[in-house]
């Protein structure tokens, strides 16, 4: 009778350990598939979100850092409107001609582009990081919650183009303004994975006030 009765007791403390096993195992098992599903909906419903807020905040950044880099530029060189473009006359007085010293407009673009792509690998998870309240869409919790880090892991390439925009400034009075369009392509690190995205910045340069009319010739304008 003892010996039954201690059989007994074995066996039911076994099939007890070999259920606490088989309901840890389906517990387990269904934490990965929520988890997988958690994951699922975060990629389909919030990650175009959070690459959206990742490259304004990038963009911001970069936009701050392509105008110091032309601000320290031009202090640097000594730079002004009519050390990069000259105004020519014609014989009655008004301005006939537009053109570009482009040796000197070369340098101060090669030079900026350095700088803004220095500046961006740099940039760190601190600066860029996304607050989790602002992947909700409300106002109120933008600010709020652990941030979800986003850093600049490459800039792949960076380019220059150099551009004029002729804005009405009152009677017989044109701003002509010098700008930069910074263009370059960047994987950026989030959660999740690396995305490519392409940024496009302008950045103005230099500006001055023509008097009469606009000059319908302009020279050497593509350095």
């Amino acid at each position: 009778m003892p010996g039954r009765r201690f059989r007994s007791l074995w066996l039911r403390k076994s099939r007890d350990k070999h259920d606490e096993k088989r309901q840890l195992f389906f517990s387990l098992l269904l934490g990965l598939a929520l988890a997988f599903l958690l994951l699922r909906w975060f990629d389909g419903a919030l990650r175009p979100q959070l690459i959206a807020l990742a490259e304004t905040q990038v963009r911001n950044q970069l936009t701050h850092i392509a105008d110091q880099a032309v601000s320290q530029a031009l202090s640097e060189q000594a730079l002004s409107y009519r050390d990069m473009v000259y105004l020519e006359t014609g014989p009655d007085g008004t301005i006939s001609t537009l053109s570009t010293d482009t040796v000197r407009l070369n340098h101060l673009k090669s030079e900026i582009l350095e700088q803004v792509v220095s500046q961006a690998e740099s940039l760190n998870s601190h600066s860029l990081g996304i607050p989790l309240g602002a992947l909700t869409g409300a106002d109120l919790l933008a600010a709020f919650g652990p941030k979800l880090p986003v850093q600049v892991a490459s800039v792949a390439s960076a380019e220059g183009t150099l551009q004029n925009q002729f804005i009405s400034a009152g009677i017989n009075q044109t701003l002509h303004r010098l700008t930069l369009e910074v263009t370059l392509t960047a994987k950026l690190l989030l959660p999740g994975g690396v995305v490519e995205a392409l940024f496009s910045i302008d950045v103005p340069i230099a500006e001055t006030v023509i008097i009469g009319q606009v000059p319908q010739t302009y020279l050497n304008w593509n350095p």
